[in-house]
């Protein structure tokens, strides 16, 4: 009750205290730094590893079990999940921020060096997912004018108009219709002027 009293009794002070308030909001509102697109590295790594032929048990059971009791003990990490699918097991190692990339890198690669592996798999890719080289922008084309055609004006005319912007890195086509163009040679012909 006394505050709310001090409150009423000195309304300068509490107007002056509410402005300065506000200004500094604003002062610190100007000052904020704001990216569009801020530098984020998660802090996984993927070990990719493929083994021909096999069935997604076979995977696990020979290939993701042996690289997750490998890598379990690697310094930093919070949790490991694994996938195990026809042919390929990813297990992905999450660290926890503020974790050294670089060192935890080296720490996998020099567990997966003593890690035996089944006849016929390959060594493990290590990879490491940047969201900066995601597509940031989706245009889809839709017209009268049909697929082959829509295919032609994005790679001939919007391609190249998009990749002249400034800050546009790579601009890719997909979809669509593609011209074939589908020869029929006549082997007589080709063998009677010495052509294979």
């Amino acid at each position: 009750m006394a505050f709310y009293r001090w409150v009423v009794a000195h309304p300068v002070a509490v107007w002056m205290v509410t402005i300065a308030v506000v200004v500094f909001g604003f002062v610190g509102l100007a000052q904020l730094p704001v990216d569009l697109m801020p530098d984020i590295s998660y802090p996984t790594i993927t070990v990719r590893t493929e083994y021909e032929g096999a069935a997604p048990e076979e995977v696990e059971a020979q290939i993701s079990r042996p690289i997750e009791e490998a890598l379990s003990t690697v310094e930093g990490i919070v949790s490991i999940e694994s996938r195990s699918r026809a042919g390929i097991s990813d297990v992905v190692l999450e660290f926890g921020w503020g974790t050294s990339m670089g060192g935890a890198m080296q720490d996998v690669r020099e567990r997966l060096q003593t890690t035996f592996l089944p006849d016929g798999a390959p060594r493990p890719l290590i990879l490491r997912y940047d969201p900066s080289l995601a597509p940031i922008l989706r245009v889809a084309l839709t017209g009268e004018m049909g697929e082959l055609a829509l295919r032609e004006l994005a790679e001939k005319d919007l391609k190249r108009r998009l990749e002249a912007l400034d800050g546009v890195a790579a601009v890719t086509v997909r979809g669509g219709l593609e011209r074939l163009v589908k020869v029929e040679a006549k082997e007589d012909w080709l063998a009677a002027r010495g052509v294979t």
